[in-house]
């Protein structure tokens, strides 16, 4: 895990992210590998987008958008125990 990744994870506030957008992140986890890359890519950076509306703070910029997708999930999981 790059340092980077490591503090945004642990100083990302995730309360205010919707079910709607943990529903899709879930999903697109589970399906990304089986996508066409162009259709994952695509996929991936709207989804960040709407995550990064819905978190504090926003991910940084080098962090790769599965990695931002995985760790809020994993974030929110922690919260909800």
């Amino acid at each position: 895990m790059s340092p980077a990744l490591l503090a945004w994870a642990n100083a990302v506030d995730v309360t205010m992210l919707s079910d709607k957008t943990v529903k899709n992140a879930e999903r697109y986890l589970r399906e990304y590998r089986r996508m066409p890359l162009g259709t994952s890519r695509e996929v991936a950076l709207r989804l960040r987008a709407v995550i990064e509306a819905q978190v504090s703070p926003p991910p940084p910029a080098t962090i790769a958008s599965v990695d931002v997708i995985a760790t809020v999930l994993s974030a929110r999981r922690k919260i909800l125990g």
